[in-house]
């Protein structure tokens, strides 16, 4: 385990002052910007600084008196060059540790907004269910953010360079942080000292308007109730040049009164007599292509079905279609005459059997 004390050279109970005095000792000495390419010197100023994080901070050192802390993170230096110490007055920098001294460094002036991609947009459509058997076209009304056209979705327009506000025209920004002083490069002009670009006047920077348009969009056959169809493309604009984001239309399919879809498959009842399903008959029942007359063969119960192939929805890869199952149910009429009520009787006597 690295003792820290010995690290930056002070005794267990040296003061907060004295730990500051230490670690500018070794700063002045071995800062990377002050030693280029020298990696021996880039490792020592490491040590000093994660001891520095930890013995100038009261809580974080008392626990690793303790034994609870053994190191710190290293702090980011590598875009802030070194410019030197400024010990013209008394600063008293109390617990503030590295991390918190260069803060305010690496913060600076903000930086130009990044191009970013549009927000997705939604929109619903309705379509009949007989409309899913061929597909549909939908012509959409959509508002949206779109490309600024005097930016051209940058943001910005030119004008002649003028000094850049946030430097003066240095192309760096000093601070001060304690007595060490910083210096980095100027990110509002990327160092030049000038700027050539203005926030657009339409869109105030953002690279894009409102406006209004219509879009025919193609439904594809077979498409299900609250299927998502992906327009790309047709969503907001970018952010200063970003990539647009897409439209999703959602399908609502209105139920139809005889017919009950699962996946591509579809389901329907047909209504026969109890005559025909005992005997047997042939049977007309409705599909998406027409009537179509199947067998019902002698002793059909309720609840049996018939499979009808390639009756159904088409699928939406195109390979074909669904299934119709029709399951028959069996009408039983009421007697109402005296006459019919004993031929019941009698069929009974002659074909007995227990339904339970």
């Amino acid at each position: 385990m690295i003792d820290l004390y010995q690290v930056l050279g002070v005794r267990r109970n040296a003061t907060g002052a004295e730990v500051r005095r230490a670690y500018q000792k070794h700063a002045r000495r071995l800062h990377p910007d002050l030693n280029p390419g020298d990696p021996v010197a880039r490792q020592r100023f490491d040590e000093v600084t994660r001891a520095f994080e930890v013995l100038s901070d009261a809580q974080r050192r008392a626990a690793y008196d303790r034994g609870e802390v053994r190191e710190a993170p290293r702090p980011p230096v590598a875009a802030v060059g070194f410019a030197g110490f400024d010990f013209s007055a008394d600063v008293t920098a109390g617990g503030v540790g590295f991390r918190q001294i260069f803060e305010g460094v690496l913060g600076g002036a903000p930086t130009a907004a990044q191009p970013a991609r549009g927000e997705d947009l939604e929109q619903s459509a309705r379509m009949t269910f007989d409309e899913t058997f061929s597909g549909a076209m939908r012509r959409l009304h959509i508002v949206r953010l779109a490309r600024c056209e005097p930016c051209h979705g940058t943001g910005d327009v030119a004008i002649g360079p003028e000094p850049c506000e946030a430097c003066g025209g240095a192309g760096e920004v000093r601070a001060r942080r304690s007595r060490m002083i910083f210096t980095r490069p100027c990110r509002a002009c990327a160092s030049t000292g000038v700027v050539a670009l203005h926030p657009c006047g339409r869109c105030d920077g953002e690279g894009r308007t409102m406006q209004s348009e219509w879009a025919e969009v193609e439904i594809p056959a077979g498409v299900r109730d609250g299927a998502r169809i992906h327009v790309a493309g047709l969503g907001n604009a970018g952010r200063r040049g970003g990539p647009a984001g897409d439209c999703n239309l959602v399908v609502h399919v209105e139920a139809h009164p005889l017919y009950r879809r699962q996946e591509d498959d579809l389901h329907c009842e047909v209504l026969i007599t109890m005559i025909e399903a005992a005997l047997g008959a042939h049977v007309e029942v409705p599909t998406p292509d027409g009537p179509v007359v199947i067998e019902v063969p002698a002793g059909t119960q309720t609840g049996q079905r018939f499979r009808l192939r390639k009756r159904g929805m088409p699928r939406r890869d195109a390979q074909g279609r669904g299934d119709l199952y029709v399951e028959a149910r069996v009408v039983v009429p009421a007697v109402r005459d005296d006459e019919s009520r004993e031929l019941l009787r009698e069929f009974e006597r002659r074909n007995p059997g227990k339904a339970r």
